[in-house]
């Protein structure tokens, strides 16, 4: 029997439904469409040319979309003729089931359309798949006979296209049996149709739908990798729709791994690219994920502001599961325990009601949490152990699997029942083993920013503490010495001398080694790579092979190949001449404009007295500013992205600029992880340069400022260093 609480965690299958089930011709453009339904010359026409349109925006604008169905619902169906009725009927049950109003859904189907069979080879697909849902969410066992109808419905079809939505359906119904091989097997069987038809948003879907699979099976390393190709798709395909789906799967799966920071990005361009193509509904959805991440990251106003949005649509549609999401999420950012319960009690009743047990398991768990906080540990205790059982019984080996038996041991200890307490610690130890392996597989697959980001910030981080020690150490021995000066004072006169003598040798001796440390520090900082910048480079070269295009993958691969030399062979180097640094830089960008696929320009203007004269540079000094202007600029995003980097002299030193119109510092700084990794990047530089000022008793400095200081847009970078010639 398939358990219906394992609907919840496939609502994105609700939420396409009408991708798969659509079928559009789009040799036809919006307008052309526009025009045949606005000329429709009686009711019938209306139906079928806005069904047309329907299909058209289902995979386009689901705000427009969501119009055209509007105007559906005021037909008169008495003025319809059978045909007609039944194609009306086939839309309407389509919205109320991708809407999640199953109670509507259900009385919907069973009186309109249970006992209607299409002679449309079309139609009747479409209707097996509202019979499957229909089956499914009333328990009866003859959805598997359902669709293996639809199954040879579509192969005597030999439509490609419908024999790939056939088995990703199939797919769907392994996977609410927690089938995973047979899921999966089934979804290749959907890809290697859609590959075989001529609809490539067939294709972008087929693999959205086995990113879902993977993702209800906790693979979240395979999702995201089937999302980037979805999301490759839709590149391809330009859909601003498309794209803003697999930028929030993406959010979501982040947020699952507890990538916040990264979760905030993807939100943030899901919403940039949705503003205006989306309906309001599915921006209730997308707020559900933003105030879930802006709880997770203690930005308890905005979450509230996302639920309010939110729970007002999903009133209107009768979407009682996505209501209770809502309703959850209110009593997470409850800080009144009492009130966090009335807010848990009642989602969880939505959630028994519709049979979901992930809903269950998790409003059970945050209530044994809300109970423990006032101490009433025989209802925390009741409500954990509801939580655990269910998470037992779906196989649900995450987060709250986990949770519970810690705070069910938790509670023992309280009790004074220590024993039982220890017993349990094997079982928490274990499933933390479990756990961590397999989240150490998601963060090893993330092929996103964030995590190598992570790990530079983390790296520069080691390297501020190694000379913020440093300086601590040099300010001990400073100490240490002065102590010993004045406790030689007192010794006697024949002595005086002799201890000045050493004092001087071992300021000497110090001196040599503050000189040592500080060329050790040069090359430490100097030898920096940037494994942001490699891994994203890996990335692409791995997505140019994968969809196919050697040409490209090798062009990249040489230009970066040619890059990681010069940086290998130079980055040792104290300074390098002006023109290799020009080198460098060249390379450096031209590898990050094929990567962002030529959605930003640049300009390196090095004055040509400078070169002639061989001037010298320390290696790779403005490669932080540089990557900043890019990557946090988001010069990819902006329209005309433009970075611009000269070195000239002035009044004898060496005048280095980095000029970028990007979305500036203001703008860019909106999670602390931006904040912390910029101002890592400044003080690793400013260090450096007071290395060199220390070094050769020069007056280096750092600057910042807009380039737009109205609109507090793009930067302006001012490296001044000592000018230098080769010799």
């Amino acid at each position: 029997m398939i358990n219906l609480g394992n609907m919840n965690r496939l609502n994105v299958f609700l939420s396409l439904l009408f991708f798969f089930s659509i079928e559009c011709s789009f040799s036809q453009s919006e307008k052309q469409l526009i025009e045949k339904y606005k000329k429709c010359k009686n009711i019938n026409q209306e139906v079928q040319f806005g069904s047309e349109l329907i299909s058209f925006y289902s995979n386009n604008n689901s705000k427009k979309r969501e119009e055209i169905i509007g105007e559906f619902k005021k037909i008169n169906t008495e003025s319809l003729n059978i045909t007609s009725k039944n194609l009306l009927n086939l839309i309407l049950a389509e919205e109320y089931l991708s809407k999640n109003n199953l109670d509507d859904f259900n009385a919907f189907f069973r009186s309109k359309l249970l006992n209607v069979v299409f002679k449309d080879t079309l139609l009747q697909h479409r209707k097996y798949i509202l019979q499957f849902y229909f089956e499914l969410f009333n328990q009866n066992e003859n959805y598997a006979k359902t669709l293996q109808n639809d199954i040879s419905l579509t192969l005597k079809s030999r439509k490609n296209k419908l024999i790939s939505e056939a088995y990703q359906n199939l797919a769907q119904a392994h996977t609410f049996r927690l089938e995973k091989d047979s899921a999966l097997y089934y979804a290749s069987k959907a890809i290697d149709f859609a590959k075989r038809s001529d609809s490539k948003i067939t294709l972008a879907l087929s693999f959205k739908n086995t990113a879902s699979i993977y993702s209800f099976f906790n693979d979240f390393r395979q999702a995201l990798l089937k999302e980037l190709t979805f999301l490759e798709y839709a590149k391809e395909l330009n859909n601003d729709y498309l794209k803003a789906i697999a930028y929030q799967e993406i959010a979501v799966i982040s947020m699952k791994v507890g990538n916040f920071s990264e979760g905030t990005i993807y939100f943030k361009r899901a919403t940039q690219l949705s503003n205006e193509i989306i309906s309001e509904f599915d921006k209730a959805i997308l707020n559900i994920g933003l105030a879930k991440n802006n709880y997770n990251l203690d930005n308890i106003s905005a979450a509230k502001n996302n639920l309010g949005l939110a729970e007002r649509t999903f009133k209107n549609h009768k979407s009682n599961d996505y209501l209770a999401k809502t309703i959850l999420l209110r009593g997470l950012v409850e800080n009144n325990p009492n009130n966090a319960i009335n807010y848990f009690l009642t989602a969880l009743r939505i959630f028994e009601k519709s049979k979901s047990i992930e809903g269950i398991i998790e409003s059970s768990h945050y209530l044994g949490i809300a109970y423990k906080k006032l101490k009433n540990l025989k209802q925390a205790d009741f409500y954990f152990k509801k939580s655990l059982g269910l998470s037992k019984k779906v196989n649900e080996q995450g987060y709250f699997l986990t949770e519970n038996v810690l705070q069910l041991a938790n509670i023992l200890a309280l009790k004074g029942q220590i024993n039982e307490a220890f017993k349990l610690q094997k079982i928490i130890i274990d499933l933390t083993h479990e756990n961590t392996v397999r989240k150490e597989s998601v963060k090893i697959a993330q092929l996103t920013e964030s995590n190598l980001r992570e790990e530079r910030e983390q790296l520069i981080e080691l390297q501020k503490q190694s000379i913020e020690k440093e300086k601590k150490l040099k300010e001990r021995l400073e100490n240490q010495r002065t102590k010993n000066f004045l406790i030689t004072g007192f010794i006697a006169a024949l002595l005086v001398l002799g201890i000045v003598i050493l004092f001087l040798r071992m300021n000497q001796i110090h001196l040599r080694q503050e000189q040592r440390e500080a060329e050790m520090s040069q090359t430490l900082l100097r030898t920096q790579m940037n494994p942001h910048f490699v891994f994203n480079a890996m990335s692409a070269i791995q997505s140019y092979i994968f969809t196919h295009n050697p040409e490209r993958s090798s062009k990249f691969l040489v230009n970066f190949s040619k890059l990681m030399r010069l940086i290998l062979e130079n980055s040792p180097k104290e300074f390098i001449p002006l023109e290799l640094e020009e080198e460098i830089l060249e390379k450096y960008l031209n590898t990050q404009k094929m990567r962002f696929e030529d959605r930003f320009d640049y300009e390196i203007y090095f004055d040509e007295n400078l070169l002639f004269k061989k001037a010298l540079v320390p290696p790779m000094i403005t490669q932080p500013f540089v990557e900043n202007a890019i990557e946090h600029g988001q010069l990819h995003t902006v329209q005309n992205g433009k970075i611009t980097i000269s070195a000239t002299e002035e009044n004898g030193s060496l005048l280095i600029i980095i000029r970028d119109n990007g979305i500036g510092r203001k703008h860019s700084a909106m999670t602390q992880k931006i904040k912390k990794h910029k101002s890592m990047a400044i003080d690793i530089t400013r260090e450096r340069i007071s290395i060199i000022n220390r070094k050769y008793k020069t007056e280096g400095s750092l600057t910042f400022e807009d380039n737009d200081k109205a609109n507090e847009k793009g930067t302006i970078v001012k490296i001044l260093l000592p000018l230098q010639f080769e010799k």
